[in-house]
């Protein structure tokens, strides 16, 4: 289990980030987190640097942008869990290209979409 990728959760919707902990550990990946916030965000990867990340777009009326922008600085892939539509993400250059499996994602596109996204570093 060592060897199992790490994933950061950012998530601030604390049933969300306790489904998402949950599904990632069953899958076998090591959960770095879940993080309820930017600053603790980015307070993490000043210290860790996981495999790959999966975002909530807005945390308390903030938008994830700087979290993305540094994963991006870091060559970390990360996907995005939000109910926010491609349209909303197109203003926001570190999240345009992202894959986003929306807020009521099913585990298995959840899944298949971070194996994916963890295939392509």
């Amino acid at each position: 289990m060592d060897d199992a990728p790490r994933i950061l959760v950012v998530e601030d919707e604390y049933l969300i980030a306790l489904e998402l902990d949950t599904e990632l550990r069953a899958a076998g990946y090591r959960v770095i987190g879940p993080v309820p916030d930017i600053d603790g965000a980015l307070e993490l990867l000043k210290v860790e640097r996981p495999d790959a990340a999966i975002l909530d777009v807005n945390l308390a009326g903030k938008w994830i942008t700087p979290v993305a922008e540094m994963l991006r600085a870091m060559s970390v892939p990360f996907i995005l869990a939000s109910g926010y539509v491609a349209a909303d993400l197109q203003a926001h250059p570190a999240l345009r290209d992202a894959v986003n499996v929306g807020k009521s994602w099913r585990p298995e596109y959840l899944l298949k979409t971070l194996r994916s996204a963890l295939r392509e570093t």
